[in-house]
């Protein structure tokens, strides 16, 4: 089992260490991510879905749609291209329902697990309006659909600004069936 702990450095304390010992045993492994957040305002979701907007539907490439948002996201302070990832993830896995699958596959007993997620990261692509309304009525999903680009956006801003690889994972899973509590 994979459990994610996402907390402040701040409650990080002795007690802590001591329950998390007793809740999961002395033969478990702890991966550790530090992620400096920055002072500072967060991204939000304005700023989030200013970046989407960011993207260049008249580009020939995927490479050329994703460019104007990497360069606006890489201007940023690192801690909001964190945040960039974290809120993309949470909307991809808000939209990792049965219902938004039966909707892309309606004649299909399977599920392409790859192909679901990118549907849904071309959801999220489209806009925050668009994003609103097939999250709110599945039915609305273009079972064509497919945006596999912006899962790399936040990772090439990030190189982008520092010259370095992108080595995170946002606290909540994006991956199709990640929403067990939708898929229960």
């Amino acid at each position: 089992m994979t459990e994610r702990i996402n907390l402040p450095l701040s409650a990080l304390d002795e007690a802590f260490v001591q329950k998390l010992k007793r809740q999961y045993g002395a033969h478990t492994r702890l991966d550790i991510q530090v992620v400096n957040l920055d002072d500072g305002p967060a991204l939000g979701e304005a700023g989030f879905w200013n970046i989407i907007d960011q993207l260049d539907w008249e580009a020939d490439t995927d490479q050329a749609m994703l460019e104007p948002a990497i360069v606006a996201l890489s201007k940023h302070p690192l801690g909001h291209i964190y945040q960039f990832e974290d809120l993309m993830a949470e909307k991809l896995r808000a939209l990792d329902t049965p219902q938004h699958a039966a909707a892309a596959y309606p004649d299909r007993k399977y599920i392409s697990v790859d192909g679901f997620l990118y549907l849904r990261a071309a959801v999220v692509a489209s806009g925050n309006a668009d994003y609103q309304e097939i999250l709110a009525q599945p039915n609305l999903l273009d079972p064509d659909a497919d945006f596999e680009a912006l899962l790399s956006l936040a990772a090439k801003a990030y190189e982008r600004k520092t010259g370095q690889v992108f080595d995170y994972f946002a606290p909540l899973s994006y991956e199709t069936y990640a929403n067990e509590e939708a898929w229960q």
